[in-house]
């Protein structure tokens, strides 16, 4: 790849996975509803200042056991609220695992790298959610997550295969086409 076009793809690369994570982080802790940072802040430095709220919605409200919802979800497929959780999960870290590995394009950012970096965002997530009694910690939604980066970074090596490694035409092929 010439050096122009490289650094081109790594602005644009670094622009969309900036607005991506953006745009995750929202959607996944506010919703589609506006950010109110006074409300988020006063929520965070109660939970800080007394973690055994922390604790307690863990225990009450939260999932710690794996694939207790994704059962669920898979039980009750026909109910639209519990697809959408399901499938949106995944579908909101396949951009991770697609555009992380384009930062690194000289290092080539490995498959199993890229699914902890998505384990560990997730888990940042996951975790702003208890913190700030957002939303509900939920194990699956870490397992999902994950999952969604690495699919991801397979679409990410499928694009790199289709792109990148293009077969060359033989010399058959080519003097049939000029003749």
């Amino acid at each position: 790849m010439k050096k122009g076009a490289a650094m081109w793809t790594a602005t644009v690369t670094s622009i969309a996975f900036i607005l991506y994570l953006w745009l995750v982080v929202k959607i996944l802790l506010f919703k589609f509803g506006p950010i109110e940072w006074k409300a988020l802040f006063a929520s965070m430095s109660l939970s800080l200042s007394h973690p055994e709220l922390i604790w307690e919605r863990l225990l009450i409200r939260g999932n710690l056991i794996p694939f207790h919802e994704i059962r669920n979800y898979l039980a009750n497929m026909s109910e639209g609220v519990r697809i959408v959780n399901f499938i949106g999960n995944v579908l909101a870290f396949l951009p991770f695992g697609f555009l992380l590995p384009f930062l690194h394009m000289q290092k080539d950012r490995s498959f199993w790298k890229t699914a902890i970096l998505s384990f560990l965002f997730s888990l940042c997530l996951e975790a702003a959610q208890l913190i700030a009694s957002i939303g509900i910690f939920d194990v699956d939604d870490l397992l999902l997550n994950t999952t969604g980066g690495m699919l991801g970074y397979i679409g990410y090596k499928l694009c790199r295969l289709v792109l990148v490694y293009r077969p060359q035409k033989s010399n058959v092929v080519q003097e049939r086409t000029v003749h």
